[in-house]
Formats: structure tokens, sequence, C-alpha cells
């Protein structure tokens, strides 16, 4: 346990439990940039593996086979295979009497993998569009067309007839059970994903907060089919289902995703929390955590490469440090990707086009994450950052909470704080070099006074950094890290208007800290 100051007793004092560390989630066709143009070739699928293996040391990999009623890696007459033509390079290999997914499945174990079919469950792409057409026509009810594509590049057809299945519709659970059903008995896989965050609106909006009965209904039945799932090759096997949810419990509540049911009915093996499109360094995982530890359920909580809405850079190796820092003292059992491809970027488009932006990345950026599965061994160099992921809007599914802090100019003496956590063993004295803190104040002036304060005690004014740009980003402060006044956990930085400027009404606001360590405390550590 830390021996310093902390916000809870419980952060930093779990263990991570089993083997499994790391789960590579692969979207459906990122890899097909690795695959010859215009017939890809089954050695091809298996060197992908491969580099799974010896670059990333990856233990799980999530491969999604199934996303906007189509296949993608495999074929059957229950509905149609991808469309796009990156896709279609896999055809000839199907034609010859193998599936892809087989080769996948094959190369995983043979590497010491476990292979996971990732199912997205209502992803919005809007690729599929004469499909959603065509049930429109025959049966308008199983389709959602209240809720238009993910992305602006979608046709103004699929934004017209919709792109996504309505499981209020038994037909339409029933349609997904079969698909599933001859996945888990024709291949050997080892499990199921459920990618809620691809995407989670399964409802019509009306109904969408309370359908929990229904959806724990189709967790159910999926549950009793994988059970009784027979492998084609007679191996012995228990398939897992893991479900990757928005990071908030209450989001998923609000989406009828009732995880803590799962859990508690023993109904999915993992669960991997994580937004939408962004790496969360505050969220709470051991709201995941404090329930899946009673029920042998494991938690996952996921990175992704990009931190904001607002920001096109991706992380560095210093920031998935400090997300892994906080997992791991929130009681995670390891973590799990998303997006990780866009460190090299692959190519598919136009059509002809394969290969990746940045071949030198490819596969050597799966080398970081051999280091991130050890809690013991990630290195002091930890950058994290706290932001709003989604700027002003509450994410795609619309139940984001971001932190911020708000300071009106028409109620002085308010205080106000913002939440960040930093899982960080600090020194008891400040090395401003090396630990520091600094935030980012919209809206402030520098004819503004604030009082400054961690945890409620006050900063003194020779102990703040102040920085005024000469261009349009916004003012910041810098303050040295020590323990006290912060602490091992959840901290609060407050901000108390003791004097406005005159003529300015805009709120004074910081949605923005950045925190970096390189050096700890030697008497903290666990």
């Amino acid at each position: 346990m830390p021996t310093s100051q902390t916000s809870s007793p419980h952060l930093g004092g779990l263990q991570p439990r089993g083997t499994r560390r790391l789960i590579y989630v692969s979207d459906p066709s990122n890899t097909t940039s690795h695959l010859s143009v215009p017939a890809a070739k089954p050695e091809e699928l298996r060197q992908i593996v491969r580099n799974y293996a010896s670059a990333g040391s990856i233990d799980t990999l999530v491969q999604e086979i199934f996303a906007e009623a189509m296949t993608m890696f495999w074929r059957t007459d229950k509905c149609p295979y991808d469309i796009r033509h990156q896709h279609q390079r896999l055809i000839p290999i199907m034609d010859s009497g193998i599936m892809p997914v087989e080769v996948y499945i094959d190369e995983c174990h043979k590497q010491g993998m476990e292979f996971i079919a990732g199912f997205r469950m209502n992803d919005r792409h809007g690729h599929h569009t004469e499909f959603f057409k065509k049930l429109c026509d025959e049966k308008p009810e199983w389709v959602l067309r209240e809720y238009k594509p993910s992305t602006r590049r979608a046709s103004p057809e699929s934004r017209k007839y919709g792109c996504s299945l309505n499981y209020a519709i038994p037909e339409v659970r029933a349609y997904l059970l079969a698909i599933m059903e001859e996945v888990a008995n024709r291949f050997d896989i080892d499990g199921m994903e459920f990618n809620f965050t691809r995407l989670a609106e399964c409802f019509p909006r009306a109904e969408l907060s309370h359908s929990h009965s229904t959806m724990n209904g189709f967790i159910r039945q999926v549950r009793n089919m994988l059970d009784s799932a027979h492998s084609p090759t007679g191996r012995d096997r228990n398939l897992i289902l893991g479900v990757r949810v928005p990071q908030q419990m209450a989001g998923c509540k609000n989406l009828s995703l009732d995880v803590p049911t799962w859990i508690k009915e023993g109904l999915i093996d993992y669960v991997a929390p994580g937004d939408f499109g962004f790496t969360d360094f505050n969220e709470k995982y051991e709201d995941f955590v404090s329930i899946a530890r009673q029920h042998n359920c494991y938690v996952y909580p996921q990175v992704q490469p990009r931190l904001s809405i607002d920001t096109e850079f991706l992380m560095d190796m210093s920031q998935y440090r400090a997300a892994l820092q906080n997992f791991y003292a929130a009681g995670a059992d390891g973590f799990s990707t998303q997006n990780y491809f866009f460190h090299w970027g692959p190519q598919f488009e136009p059509p002809g086009t394969n290969g990746a932006k940045n071949p030198t990345m490819y596969p050597a950026a799966m080398n970081d994450l051999v280091e991130l599965k050890d809690p013991q061994n990630i290195g002091p160099d930890r950058h994290y950052t706290f932001r709003s992921l989604w700027a002003n809007s509450k994410s795609l599914g619309e139940v984001y909470i971001k932190e911020e802090l708000v300071l009106s100019r028409q109620k002085m003496g308010q205080r106000d704080t913002f939440r960040f956590r930093l899982c960080e063993h600090l020194p008891s004295e400040p090395i401003p070099s090396e630990n520091t803190l600094t935030f980012f104040t919209q809206g402030l002036s520098k004819d503004d006074a604030l009082t400054v304060d961690i945890n409620g005690t006050k900063i003194p004014s020779q102990d703040l950094k102040w920085t005024w740009p000469d261009n349009d980003q916004p003012p910041s402060c810098t303050i040295a890290l020590s323990n006290p006044p912060f602490i091992y956990g959840d901290n609060h930085l407050g901000l108390t208007i003791a004097k406005s400027a005159e003529n300015i009404e805009e709120d004074i606001v910081v949605d923005h800290i950045e925190c970096g360590i390189r050096s700890h405390s030697q008497t903290g550590d666990q």
C-alpha cells in the first residue's frame, strides 16, 4: 500500500489477476493494408499475427469480423460479405475453400495467443447503404433511422435510410444470435467480444435508457449459446464473452447496458471500459473493478492513440505510461487497445492502395505495448493529460460527463474545483525541473486575481509560474508537485476568483491540465 497520503485506501492496493494483460483489438479493415492487391495470400495473414506476437507480445487478439450487418474475413449465407474494395482482396482465399478467419485462428494458437471474434454491436459508419435501403422497404421496423452515421464521409443515402439495427425487435436479436452461433460452432475461436463503443445505441431513442431487460435477455441468450457450442476441431474449450463499453458506469446505464447485472450473473468474463474515441486518464475504473472482483470478471480499460476531438496529434509513450499507471492503481487486470494502428496509418483507399503512411512504425510501434503489460516495469517518464475529450458535446453516445472548473465573474469569492487522478508517489519536497502540473485558464485576464489551492491548501503566489502567450492560446500556470499538498489518487485543483477585471463578462474556465512526472519518492513505492 502507498505510504504517502492518498485519496482512497483502495487505490494502488490491488494486483492484476490472471495471466492476460493485453487485449489488442483489430478493426475490420486496418490489416487489409498489409495484403496484396488484388489477391491476398494466407501467409500474409499469418505474418500479421506473428507481428502481434513478436513485436507486441499480445496475449489476446480481438479481430472484428462483423459490423454493419456484414461479415469480414469469412462468408455466410445469413448476411452479406463486406462490400468495400479493401475486403475484395480476400475473396480469392475464400473461393479456394479457406476462410481468412481460420488462418488467423490457427496462427494465433500456434503463437500462444487467444483469438476472440469481435462483433461491432451497431456500427454507424454507413458503409452498407444498399442493405439498409432494402431493409427499410421490406422490414422498416428493423432500422433505427433516427440515428445518423457517425462519420461525415457517409453517403446521403445512409443518412436517409439509416445504418443501424433495432434491438427492440425480437427478430433482429434472433438474426444476430444466429450469426453469432454459426461463428461459435463453425470456427475454433476462444470467445467473442461485443464492442458497444461501435456503437451503443441499440434501441429507439425514446426507449434507450429503459431497455435493460431486453438487452439483458439477449446477453443471457448469447451466454447460453456459447456454453453449448462445440469446437469444430473437438478441442475442449470454454468460450469467453467480453464487452467493450463506455467508461462511465452511469453512461452504460443510460444506454441500457446493464454491466453490473452481466457481471453478477456470470454472463461476461471481462469488461473493457473506454471512451468511444480517446484515452481517458481521469476515469474511476474502480467502479467496474469493485463489482468485477467479486464475481471473477476481469477488467481491461482501453487506450486509444488520440486524446480528444480537438487535437490531432497522437499519444506518445510517456502518456501511455501515465494512463496505465492510473489503470493499474484502480485495480485493472491489464489493458486493451482500440485504433492503435493510427500510429502507422494503414492505407487502403483509394482502391488498389496498400501499405502504411508511416512504414517505420509497423510493427515497431507495438514494441511499446510490451512495457505496459507489467505494472512494476512502467518507466518513470510519465505525462498525464486531463482535458475534455469531446469539447462541448457529450460524446457519440451522449453519455460522457466532462470534468471542468468554471468561475462566474458575477460571483466574487466563488470557488470551483477540477478533479484529476494522479496515482503517483511524489517526493515530499518539490522538484520543479522534474515534476510539474500546468493548468490552462480560458477567459482569464491579467487584471483578474485568483487564489489557487490544491486539495484545499493554498499555493503561495511565489510558487505559481504564470505564462501569458502572445498568440490565441490561454494563459497557463505551473506548480511543482510534492506530497503534500498533492496526494496519491484523486486530487482537486481549486480556484477562487478574488478580483475580476472590469468590462469582462466571460467565465473563467479550466478544462485542461497537464502533469509531467520524472522522479518519485523512494519511500512511497509499493
